[in-house]
């Protein structure tokens, strides 16, 4: 590990989500982290079809290049130890024999879901049992079945695949590096034995050598090269880490590493994981199985689908310009008022072996006429809806993980919500641990600390965090919890009529 090379005190972490790209500045000392820059992702569907999406490879560099920039004159260039790359998961970017960019792809890129629908149907088990993920339209062996039978001009150009930070750590390093993490989020890993997937690549017909070369997670891939130093006004000693999937990372920020300890990053999507000290699949293979930060855990993770996003769609569906914090007021003043507006809006603990359309919206006292539909109503129940499907989603991975309940962290953007810790604490009916920036902080440890103090420094994170306690409230919320379970049943009984 690489990560004092040069002097400097902080590292910057580029944060590459699903909503935007932003680079956080953490201090090495005490851990402060204060985002500094950020941009929105220049997305192109291109002519691929409704479901296809992908970045311009050229602009997406420039505003990496830029976000950079403007990070290194916040803190200044000789304060800066090293930089520190994690991504969204499911971004897939494949490169020709010269390392140019042929494709590079967002997790919102679903071309793949008939490639995947059939390798689903051939190779069921033996997908789940290597690589702990479903569907398989969100892995590289059907995206590049995608390539093959609809670009095949492309697809014989590909020569390397691999993740969104690796394509960040390429334009910035000119080295190509995966993690096996990012490889067992790809669906490349074998996640129990921490080697490639040779039996079901060989049968998927993905091969061996389009892996580029793996490190540690948390190691640098190099340093600067001169142009992204003259691009940046970075000096060229700044060395470029690998941090891995930002799920991971999250759960590092967090201090979620020990055996029974949940971990839950709630963006634009609030992946709920379990840390396991052996690997533990779900016999409906309902749940993702993948690798911990920390070295020898593992993760079960149920995933409640879009929560931050369906928030945000909200917000916006209320006022056009409706701040979040108006947003937070609607809901809280709406925290006092009895009526019965029960959200159903898309998050729940998904099947990932069977996911699918059922029918959604609000139900409420009708006709509305007679009781009105106020929208802090609205803010408050599409916030109970997202808790609701958080509490159901750690009840599942509990189970597989066979946990007994152990401490809840939450970080991501929705744990900045003047509201919503509050309410998690109280659907969930026990305490919730609640982490700023914690993403961006476990990217900052991984890159800055030896695998064999990574457990002992991520573990002292959790003394860090505010704890949000339940109250009285909790029972009214067990009925609600309850109740929405049942109706949720019944409106699935619909979904027939879609």
């Amino acid at each position: 590990m690489d990560a004092h090379a040069n002097p400097g005190n902080v590292v910057l972490v580029v944060d590459l989500g699903s909503s935007r790209m932003r680079c956080v500045s953490v201090a090495l000392g005490d851990m402060a982290a204060s985002e500094v820059a950020s941009a929105r992702y220049p997305v192109a569907n291109g002519r691929s079809g409704a479901l296809a999406r992908g970045f311009n490879a050229a602009l997406l560099k420039t505003r990496l290049l830029s976000v950079l920039a403007k990070a290194a004159q916040d803190v200044g260039p000789r304060n800066v130890a090293s930089i520190a790359i994690t991504a969204q998961r499911g971004a897939t970017c494949f490169f020709d024999s010269d390392l140019q960019t042929l494709h590079a792809g967002p997790n919102a890129d679903v071309r793949a879901v008939f490639e995947g629908a059939a390798f689903d149907e051939a190779f069921e088990p033996l997908v789940y049992g290597a690589t702990g993920h479903m569907p398989s339209m969100m892995l590289v062996p059907a995206k590049l079945g995608w390539w093959r039978a609809h670009e095949p001009r492309t697809a014989q150009r590909i020569a390397s695949v691999a993740g969104l930070d690796a394509w960040a750590a390429l334009q910035l390093t000119e080295t190509l590096a995966e993690t096996p993490h990012g490889q067992a989020e790809a669906g490349l890993l074998d996640v129990s034995s921490g080697e490639p997937a040779r039996d079901l690549l060989s049968q998927l017909a993905v091969p061996l050598d389009l892996l580029p070369p793996t490190i540690p997670l948390g190691d640098a891939v190099g340093r600067l090269s001169r142009g992204a130093s003259e691009a940046t006004g970075l000096p060229l000693d700044v060395t470029v880490h690998l941090a891995g999937p930002d799920a991971q990372a999250a759960g590092a920020g967090c201090g979620a590493v020990s055996p029974g300890d949940a971990g839950i990053c709630a963006g634009w999507s609030a992946p709920v994981q379990i840390t396991t000290a052996s690997p533990r699949f779900d016999a409906k293979a309902r749940t993702w199985v993948t690798l911990s930060a920390v070295a020898g855990r593992w993760v079960v993770e149920a995933n409640p689908g879009d929560t931050g996003r369906t928030v945000d769609t909200m917000r916006r569906l209320l006022g056009a310009r409706l701040s979040y914090r108006r947003f937070d007021a609607l809901a809280t003043a709406a925290l006092a008022d009895d009526s019965i507006v029960t959200a159903f809006l898309g998050p729940r603990a998904l099947d990932m072996s069977n996911l699918g359309m059922t029918m959604g919206g609000l139900l409420m006292p009708a006709p509305v006429t007679q009781e009105g539909l106020p929208p802090g109503l609205v803010a408050r129940a599409a916030y109970e809806n997202v808790a609701f499907a958080l509490r159901e989603s750690l009840v599942l991975a509990r189970a597989v993980a066979g946990a007994n309940p152990a401490s809840v962290a939450l970080t991501g953007g929705m744990s900045q919500s003047a509201v919503f810790p509050a309410l998690l604490a109280n659907v969930l009916g026990e305490p919730v641990r609640v982490h700023g920036n914690g993403t961006a902080i476990g990217a900052a440890i991984l890159a800055s600390t030896p695998a064999d103090e990574r457990e002992r420094r991520c573990a002292a994170m959790a003394a860090s965090g505010a704890y949000v306690e339940p109250t009285s409230r909790t029972l009214d919320y067990a009925e609600s919890y309850e109740r929405w379970l049942r109706l949720r049943d019944r409106l699935d009984a619909m979904s027939g009529e879609l």
